[in-house]
């Protein structure tokens, strides 16, 4: 990070999503520093039994438990995500996904979730409103990339064909700055409540 990269305050991590995030390495660990000194063993036997049921059940294991601790975190977010204005675009990391730099001229339209709760949980209409909207860009091609931290604000920042969702703590401060460094930017900002839903196009 340079001193010219701005950091965007981010939500915190789910407590479900950091308790699986801790839960993940505790069961994959032991399992795999058993079964490698298992395949060991195995191994170190003047004849070992190369296409034995055993040692293929440890390989199988060590398999499994390797997809758990690699694959797994970085196709879902399990850790904590980070986001920067830069001067080359927004960065988004993530343990185990590495950083990810959005070009600002790749960047063609903002969407904001926000969910407002002052007065109660939001409808179920609107809930349904915000699924409906995301399945409707799933149909039409459009692929999700997952770097958000909860549920209650989400910002979808279209490129391409791909969305990227991140979890600003103020989409709508977030929406402001990207618009200082893209000209034109496209926003919509939806605002879930106990009675539905506020949809707004334009500047935040």
């Amino acid at each position: 990070m340079t001193a010219r990269d701005e950091e965007i305050p981010s939500l915190p991590l789910h407590t479900q999503r950091r308790l699986l995030g801790y839960l993940v390495p505790l069961v994959s660990i032991p399992i795999l520093i058993w079964k490698a000194y298992s395949i060991s063993l195995i191994l170190s036997q003047p004849s070992p039994p190369l296409s034995g049921l055993e040692l293929l059940n440890d390989l199988v294991t060590v398999s499994f438990s390797l997809v758990l601790l690699l694959l797994i975190p970085n196709h879902s977010p399990l850790y904590t995500n980070h986001y920067w204005l830069t001067p080359k675009g927004l960065k988004i990391t993530r343990p185990l996904k590495g950083t990810k730099i959005l070009p600002y001229d790749t960047i063609d339209r903002l969407e904001l979730y926000i969910r407002d709760e002052r007065r109660g949980k939001p409808s179920k209409e609107a809930l349904q409103y915000a699924r409906d909207h995301v399945n409707d860009l799933r149909k039409t091609g459009f692929k999700f990339i997952d770097y958000t931290n909860n549920e209650t604000k989400i910002a979808l920042v279209h490129t391409g064909e791909k969305i990227y969702m991140i979890t600003p703590a103020n989409p709508k401060a977030f929406a402001q700055k990207l618009g200082k460094r893209i000209r034109r930017l496209s926003v919509k900002t939806v605002t879930l409540t106990p009675k539905g839903t506020r949809v707004k196009e334009g500047a935040p």
